[in-house]
């Protein structure tokens, strides 16, 4: 109160021109020697004119937390007052003060030093009265320090030297107020499991908290997976889906992990493999038994020949077993009763040097050549018209 009530004492009109510079150290001595005793007098019986409190209880290596200072309405507005906030420094760390409601900035001057932080507001002067006090006027930030042991730490808050616009004190100062926080043990930055237990099927390889892929063959029946999950140190696990594909198909389910700290993530894959149905199987299984029994009638002479190629063994070892005279003697019976019948030839027997009976079809066009006598026909009908066009146009 004394730096307040001075200030507004030597700011009062005609005071400065009616000292000399003799008696202005005797004035302000007996000024201070005043307001002393008026404030040891009040503070005796101060009434309550602020309230303090944190903004959180507990706190974490890191973390900001601030102690906010609220203001009564009272019939007499306070002008001026001084704010005194102690704390461990080995776990704390003042950043700054902020602010607000009436408290306009500039108005409030800090300073801290050795583990105490002291606040003085002084109102404007120029204006005709103080403004209005209430809710929060002032909050004191601090953050707590990566390396703070866990546990309880106080602060002790105060206020002092409350005066009104005139310097007059008010009965509004405090006592020490103790506020304590609880510190948190430090977050942990580990991106982990412990568990990841799936409920159908058998992760393969077994579960290690740094294998981060895996594999789970599961029934056709089953078409859905969860999983037990833990995160290490506090963390938090997310699981991508659980729904699985169509039987037959793999899925891919993701499990992400963020550590306590939320400054780390890691991601476990499990890959999970869903069997065929029943009826598939037994498609697929049949089909695969026709392709090798057809695969095995083949002649082996046909199994090394070139692609698009058919041998003339091959063919003759398709056919019925029957023995070579007896397919020649069925072709030359047939050819004698065609000419004994008055009709030409309709196919030759021929033998190869190997033994092999050939039957050669004879008064028989072959289709392609059809095609070959149009185009040819077409080709000189082009021919005949280009060189008929220029003539015609030249008459």
């Amino acid at each position: 109160m004394p730096l307040c009530a001075a200030r507004l004492f030597f700011n009062m009109p005609g005071v400065k021109d009616a000292m000399n510079k003799r008696c202005l150290s005797v004035m302000v001595s007996l000024c201070f020697a005043l307001l002393g005793l008026a404030s040891g007098s009040a503070s005796a019986h101060s009434a309550a004119y602020f309230s303090y409190a944190l903004n959180s209880v507990s706190a974490s290596p890191g973390e900001t937390v601030k102690l906010n200072v609220k203001a009564f309405k009272t019939e007499e507005t306070a002008a001026g007052f001084r704010l005194n906030v102690q704390y461990d420094e080995d776990r704390l760390d003042y950043i700054g003060t902020e602010t607000a409601g009436a408290v306009k900035s500039g108005t409030l001057r800090t300073n801290n030093h050795s583990g105490l932080v002291s606040g003085v507001y002084v109102c404007n002067t120029e204006c005709e009265d103080a403004p209005r006090l209430s809710g929060t006027v002032v909050s004191f930030a601090f953050a707590v320090e990566p390396d703070a042991d866990a546990g309880d730490t106080a602060l002790t808050v105060s206020a002092d030297q409350v005066c009104n616009y005139d310097g007059d004190p008010l009965d509004a100062s405090s006592a020490d107020e103790k506020l304590n926080l609880n510190i948190q043990p430090k977050a942990s930055s580990d991106a982990s499991l412990t568990a990841l237990a799936p409920s159908a099927g058998t992760l393969k390889p077994d579960f290690s908290p740094s294998l981060y892929r895996y594999t789970l063959k599961v029934g056709s029946e089953v078409d859905a997976v969860d999983f037990q999950l833990s995160a290490k140190d506090g963390g938090r696990a997310r699981v991508s889906r659980t729904a699985l594909n169509r039987a037959g198909k793999e899925t891919k389910i993701t499990v992400t992990v963020t550590s306590e700290d939320q400054l780390r993530t890691a991601q476990y894959m499990v890959f999970v493999q869903r069997a065929a149905a029943a009826k598939e199987k037994d498609t697929v299984s049949a089909a695969a038994g026709t392709v090798e029994h057809k695969s095995s009638a083949v002649p082996r002479n046909r199994e090394h020949a070139p692609a698009g190629t058919t041998s003339a063994s091959a063919l003759q070892n398709e056919e019925e077993p029957e023995s070579k005279s007896a397919r020649s003697s069925r072709a030359e019976g047939s050819l004698q009763e065609g000419q004994g019948a008055g009709l030409q030839p309709a196919a030759q027997t021929q033998q190869d040097s190997a033994g092999r009976t050939l039957v050669l079809t004879g008064d028989r066009m072959p289709s392609f050549f059809s095609g070959m006598m149009a185009a040819a026909f077409c080709i000189m009908v082009g021919m005949a018209v280009s060189f008929w066009l220029p003539a015609h146009r030249r008459r």
